[in-house]
């Protein structure tokens, strides 16, 4: 049988693909499972309580899922063409992770999209899955010869390094398969040396229980260590991307100004529903906007301004008790737990006055 070529098959019918986009493509079936890897790292509950592709894995898992497909089309999106990054912060302000600045699934929607509209009229049956829970989108990634897996877990390519997401549709035609290569990490541990929290301390796996993009995305209490090793991040942590020598040529570079740092003491005291929409592509336990003003809270403990006490001690009583417990981590964190007697007098919570004084008790 004659397999097609998908790149002429693109020029015949004008999609151009984007520069950002990268294409691999492998012939079904594969014979490849990663469910029994997504369950071993469930029982041995480093994936913390994530859900996502960990609620399924038999199926999430599962490269040949559909008997009727013959390729899997791979595509990546490097949605770091063109851009700088920073970690550093004004006092007040924290940090949002590159891959969330915006949503950056769009445009690789966006492109599929065009691809199912393409596949439609050729009337050949497809099934696309992005930022799907049922599918290990990294499947076929390293087949397909697009990269390979880092010891930060992050797929890597070269020029490209980490920045990238990605995208699989599966199609009942037979195109030319991507040819396959070999890529590694040799003995580069940058990866591990940066993460704060040593979540990557294994080769190749990560412990989501130490991981700090994981716990701002928690609905579970964030522990007074991860708080702190937190710093100013706001949503997500780009250490092990920043660190990775092939994704480099991004010209990363120190500069304080970035439209999108936030202002923490702004999102402490928005409403909740302008929050859910103006973040409307992050992942918010609950879909619930206080465990942003968590976050908030955190990030401006660790990075506050000449005003942030005087901002604490007005916004306690206004506040949910949940969001009290950490502003009182809060003032620990400045230093001044001993100096709110007065407004724990007025406090009526056990469960705070607690708090209160084990964070009075671990003062030096």
């Amino acid at each position: 049988m004659k397999h097609i070529n998908l790149n002429n098959l693109l020029t015949e019918n004008s999609l151009i693909l984007p520069k950002e986009v990268r294409l691999g493509v492998v012939s079904l079936p594969s014979g490849l499972s990663f469910s029994d890897k997504i369950e071993k790292i469930k029982k041995q509950k480093k994936h913390a309580n994530m859900k996502f592709t960990f609620s399924n894995p038999s199926y999430s898992g599962k490269a040949d899922k559909f008997e009727w497909a013959n390729s899997a089309i791979i595509f990546t999106y490097d949605y770091m063409q063109n851009k700088h990054n920073s970690n550093l912060a004004s006092n007040g302000f924290g940090k949002i992770a590159a891959f969330a600045e915006q949503d950056y699934y769009e445009p690789l929607k966006k492109i599929t999209s065009e691809f199912e509209n393409l596949f439609s009229r050729l009337n050949y049956k497809f099934h696309t899955f992005i930022d799907n829970p049922n599918h290990y989108d990294r499947t076929f990634f390293e087949i397909s010869g697009l990269g390979w897996q880092g010891k930060s877990t992050m797929m890597l390519s070269p020029g490209i390094g980490p920045w990238q997401l990605l995208g699989t549709m599966y199609s009942d035609q037979h195109f030319e398969p991507t040819e396959s290569k070999n890529y590694s990490c040799g003995e580069c541990n940058l990866c591990q040396i940066s993460c704060p929290t040593g979540a990557l301390d294994e080769d190749y796996i990560l412990d989501s229980n130490k991981c700090l993009s994981y716990w701002l995305q928690s609905p579970e209490i964030i522990p007074y260590e991860i708080r702190t090793a937190l710093g100013n991040r706001f949503y997500g942590c780009d250490e092990c991307l920043t660190s990775c020598p092939p994704g480099q040529n991004k010209n990363l570079t120190i500069n304080r100004i970035n439209s999108h740092d936030v202002d923490l003491e702004r999102i402490i005291i928005s409403r909740n529903e302008d929050l859910l929409e103006k973040y409307n592509w992050f992942y918010i336990p609950k879909r619930n906007a206080n465990y942003l003003k968590r976050n908030a809270i955190i990030a401006l403990s660790n990075n506050p301004n000449h005003e942030t006490y005087e901002f604490y001690l007005e916004i306690y009583k206004i506040l949910s008790d949940d969001l009290k417990n950490y502003i009182l981590w809060g003032f620990w964190k400045l230093g001044k737990i001993n100096e709110i007697t007065s407004l724990m007098d007025k406090e009526n919570s056990n469960d705070l006055k607690l708090e209160y004084q084990k964070l009075k008790s671990m003062t030096s």
